[in-house]
């Protein structure tokens, strides 16, 4: 039988209500529904994402399986008769079916979170549970919450031991954003945090940095900002990007960023999260669910175990 490498990833809910419990609303929302077709969410693009099946863990949680499709949409075909040229068919799906675009599989136990194939950020995912909440009329607080990735203990370890010599930015600027960064009034978000942790070394940093100086005639778009702190100078700042580079690592929304260690390694966004690759056997266009959940309840152990569930 044939396998493939797929990758689990842990994340963890946070809610802008602190009393919330993904699992348990999961499950409530869930069991409204008999149904695949009842669990059915359909997107403005005639996406539709379906819960098709779900399996209680035995204590460790509950493990879903969602499908993804577009409805009525064939499947290609390929001929294996040797052929000059051969033209890509197409079988429609037959009456009652829908072909599998892609899937994903997740298990939840209480707001911890281990995740295979469900896209960027654990968007799809999210966007998939908080829809099905509406459907089952649960509050609307039970929708504000974010699937967020969890920095690696090893990465931030790293940080901390080896120091940051500096640290690669790819980010959106406007002239606007450009003047409050240089000049030092305003700003927010990502500047707010710099600023915070560089403290008074801010703007000698920034002074002596000629790709932050290129903000200053940049136009929309994005540029790459390199903070960096001349070596044996200016410790207050060394620490500031040290704290910084810790809080790019937690950050969800930092996934274009290179941190340059003091003894030449880096650090990148696919080797901060807290992740596990596993080989599944294959089925139909995707891996058996059952083996997936297997190795998710076995990685949720895991993480316990060593203490990561508690980070």
């Amino acid at each position: 039988m044939a396998r493939q490498t797929k990758t689990l990833e842990y994340r963890r809910a946070r809610f802008l209500n602190d009393g919330q419990n993904l699992e348990a609303l999961v499950r409530q929302a869930w069991g409204q529904f008999g149904t695949q077709a009842e669990r059915t969410i359909t997107f403005s693009d005639d996406r539709s994402s379906c819960g098709l099946r779900a399996r209680d863990s035995n204590g460790n949680g509950l493990a879903i399986h969602c499908g993804r499709y577009t409805d009525g949409q064939g499947v290609g075909t390929i001929p294996t008769v040797p052929a000059a040229e051969v033209e890509v068919g197409e079988r429609a799906p037959a009456p009652g079916e829908n072909f599998l675009n892609s899937d994903l599989m997740a298990l939840i136990s209480g707001n911890h979170v281990i995740c295979m194939n469900c896209g960027r950020n654990a968007g799809s995912l999210r966007i998939y549970l908080q829809q099905l909440f509406r459907k089952a009329n649960l509050p609307d607080e039970s929708r504000q919450f974010e699937l967020v990735r969890i920095g690696s203990p090893d990465k931030l370890a790293i940080i901390e031991a080896v120091g940051v010599k500096s640290i690669d930015l790819e980010v959106d600027i406007s002239e606007a954003t450009a003047f409050e960064l240089i000049e030092g009034d305003g700003g927010g978000g990502m500047w707010q945090s710099i600023k915070q942790n560089f403290g008074g070394a801010f703007a000698a940093v920034t002074a002596r940095d000629e790709s932050v100086e290129q903000l200053r005639t940049a136009e929309r778009g994005t540029v790459k900002v390199s903070i960096n702190v001349p070596k044996a100078d200016l410790e207050t700042a060394k620490h500031g990007l040290d704290d910084f580079a810790e809080e790019v690592v937690e950050d969800e929304d930092s996934d274009a960023f290179v941190i340059h260690l003091r003894d030449g390694a880096t650090i990148k966004p696919n080797e901060v999260s807290v992740r596990k690759k596993v080989k599944l056997e294959t089925a139909a266009n995707s891996v058996s669910v059952f083996q997936a959940w297997d190795a998710m309840e076995a990685y949720m152990v895991e993480l316990g175990e060593s203490g990561q569930l508690e980070a």
